[in-house]
């Protein structure tokens, strides 16, 4: 063979390890979003709580999260190569289990399974398309790769949607089993290995290990005040959370003593790096943390299926999708302060306007939300690009992988707590407007007790029950021949619509904290590279 024909095969492999790494980075993405729509479904085939379905997204951004720097620095040590093929082994294994899976249990053991995985796959596509092409094609190459971010993330809902209607929830996980296989293929055989010669050898086992107990105890006990029998006062709710704030001090102090960390906590002395990651958290907090809450509110209360949910979701999604590139376009011209803070802005303005949302659970309701889906879309799709290049911009060169994975953490660690904390605030609030709505009931055969009783059936219920109605309630032994049931039906819809207007709200003022201090720490100076 000659030099010439080996050189085009080179060239030629190039481009197929970009579709390799593209569809390792297509799989991770799209099950942070074709989830959404799925929750009903598995709520009610798994028979689990308003807890459990926290647990299949938290699952799986909290071991992304803790997982990501370190298996980052593993692929710098033993080959980008290498840790990305096993980062799609153990997704596609974790598929196939969570569709295998008879409880939520398995099912959430099995959503941390794909995160371990995706915290190998989503880092080290970039790496690998950095050490594959150079000068122009470079650009082109990563161009690409934002591109199909942005795909997957827009239509993982319809994607979702559309498997859900006509196979099953299974099908959402199953689908990831061909292309994984594909994936790991492709991979070997067009993907040149690569390693950073002069990374440290040594791990972080302490680091690792204070960030997961940090992060667990953090979102295990948001999620506890779900639990019956708890709220914001228990001692069990304030025990888990003291041991987080203990853990993040040791995590940070221990940081700051090592000579290879994995976290550097002194890149937060750089302004614009702290807002940042600001931005990074507030934006999974505010914004992609509540389309859990949406999804049910347009499934479970306004009587949508999962491809409807899907297809109206697209009016956020397409946004995004449309507006990113413009937002690259812009970065050269406009600072990326302002474009951070307008992002900011406008997915606060977005995410507000959702508080109109209708108390009528009629499906053509959901127009209401139209406005805000594309206010907040095209926040979403102008913040990211700005988000990135300030991350990695404002450090030394040499820590600027330790930057962009801190800032991947930062958006893993807001999706984590946006849904915990969404999630103990509705149930919280969904028990007290119930409590008080009954008993301010009046009529002679509504005695204490009986009220005491219903009260206690609908919160052990929750709020997914709630918002539909009381759905198969009617049988249950408190509400045998109660001629108040159907106005309990309609304390327990309005309970929850209110409910999940509060969070709406408490989601836009995250985002507008986010905006002001990002107006108060992006500096232009910061900007190196």
């Amino acid at each position: 063979m000659s030099a010439i024909n080996r050189a085009e095969k080179v060239a030629e492999k190039k481009w197929w390890a970009l579709v390799a790494v593209c569809l390792g980075l297509f799989m991770a993405l799209l099950d942070v979003t074709i989830v959404n729509v799925a929750l009903p479904a598995i709520q009610s085939d798994l028979q689990t709580d308003f807890s459990g379905l926290e647990w299949i997204l938290n699952a799986y951004t909290l071991v992304f999260a803790v997982a990501l720097v370190t298996t980052s620095r593993l692929g710098d040590i033993f080959g980008r190569k290498t840790l990305f093929m096993l980062g799609i082994a153990v997704f596609t294994i974790g598929s196939l289990l969570c569709g295998l899976s008879g409880d939520i249990t398995m099912l959430n053991l099995s959503r941390g399974i794909q995160g371990l995985g995706a915290s190998a796959m989503t880092p080290l596509s970039l790496a690998i398309i950095s050490a594959t092409f150079s000068g122009k094609q470079r650009g082109i190459a990563i161009g690409i790769w934002g591109g199909v971010s942005g795909l997957a993330t827009g239509i993982g809902p319809v994607i979702g949607g559309i498997l859900v209607k006509h196979m099953g929830w299974e099908s959402i996980f199953y689908v990831n089993i061909p292309v994984g296989i594909v994936a790991i293929l492709l991979s070997l055989w067009a993907i040149k290995q690569s390693r950073d010669e002069s990374a440290a050898r040594r791990i972080d086992l302490f680091g690792f290990a204070t960030f997961t107990v940090f992060m667990f105890c953090l979102i295990y006990g948001l999620i506890q005040v779900n639990h019956e029998g708890n709220d914001w006062t228990s001692p069990e709710v304030w025990w888990v959370l003291a041991i987080s704030i203990f853990a993040l001090l040791v995590f940070i102090v221990g940081e700051l003593r090592l000579k290879h960390p994995m976290v550097d906590p002194r890149l937060f002395k750089i302004p614009s790096f702290t807002g940042s990651a600001i931005a990074a958290f507030c934006l999974s907090a505010g914004m992609y943390s509540l389309l859990f809450n949406l999804s049910i509110y347009m499934q479970s209360f306004l009587g949508l299926d999962a491809l409807e949910t899907g297809v109206k979701l697209i009016a956020f999604t397409a946004m995004a999708l449309l507006f990113g590139p413009l937002s690259g376009a812009l970065m050269g011209k406009i600072s990326p302060k302002w474009l951070v803070v307008v992002s900011m802005a406008l997915l606060a303005i977005g995410v507000y306007s959702m508080s109109f949302l209708s108390k009528h659970n009629d499906p053509a309701e959901w127009i209401v939300l139209l406005p805000g889906f594309i206010v907040a879309g095209i926040g979403s799709g102008l913040i990211n690009p700005p988000i990135s290049n300030l991350a990695i911009g404002t450090v030394p060169v040499q820590r600027a992988g330790m930057a962009s994975g801190m800032s991947n953490v930062a958006r893993q660690m807001g999706g984590a707590f946006g849904v915990a904390l969404y999630g103990a605030i509705l149930s919280s609030r969904f028990a007290s407007l119930v409590t008080d709505r009954i008993q301010s009931l009046q009529g002679d055969q509504l005695s204490e007790s009986a009220k005491g009783q219903a009260i206690q059936a609908i919160e052990s219920a929750g709020p997914i029950v709630g918002s539909s109605g009381l759905a198969g309630m009617e049988r249950d032994i408190a509400f045998q021949n109660d001629p108040l049931f159907d106005s309990y039906r309609e304390i327990a819809r309005a309970s929850f619509v209110d409910g999940t207007i509060d969070i709406i709200k408490i989601a836009a003022a995250i985002l507008a904290i986010g905006a002001v201090l990002c107006l108060v720490l992006i500096r232009k100076k910061d900007l190196r590279h």
